[in-house]
């Protein structure tokens, strides 16, 4: 009966090591951690879209003003849902706004032809964030 009772503990004890083992090896990233920089960004539309360096900077900018331009609108969406005065399509028709008008000043930098491309890009990525495939396999081609 002694031995049965040793042996259960040794196993019990030897499995709980392996879960805790497990546990320090996986990686653990917050949101902040996740998120790109406005410079990080720019330097992908860069590569994407081969733009110079003048576009690049301007691009940067851009993208600066719109995470500044995100925070206040998320600060804004938390203090109208701790109210509960927004409803979700007063939201969504806001951010589309915001959108547009984003979108309108980086074709002014970029031109027509390449935020086209931009957008298909950013286009195909939503489809695979929406079939759950996340930031796998969301390099379209970007052809001339």
């Amino acid at each position: 009966m002694k031995k049965i009772g040793i042996l259960a503990f040794v196993a019990l004890f030897t499995m709980s090591i392996s879960v805790s083992a497990q546990d320090a090896t996986r990686q653990k990233t917050t949101p902040r951690e996740m998120k790109w920089t406005a410079a990080q960004r720019a330097e992908q539309m860069a590569k994407r879209l081969e733009l110079m360096a003048e576009q690049k900077a301007q691009v940067e900018k851009v993208l600066e003003k719109q995470d500044a331009q995100r925070a206040e609108q998320m600060a804004k969406a938390r203090e109208m849902r701790e109210n509960q005065q927004a409803t979700r399509e007063e939201m969504r028709a806001e951010r589309q706004k915001q959108i547009e008008a984003n979108d309108s000043e980086l074709e002014q930098i970029i031109g027509k032809e390449k935020m086209d491309q931009w957008k298909a890009i950013r286009a195909e990525r939503m489809r695979n964030m929406r079939n759950g495939n996340g930031m796998r396999g969301n390099k379209p081609k970007v052809g001339k």
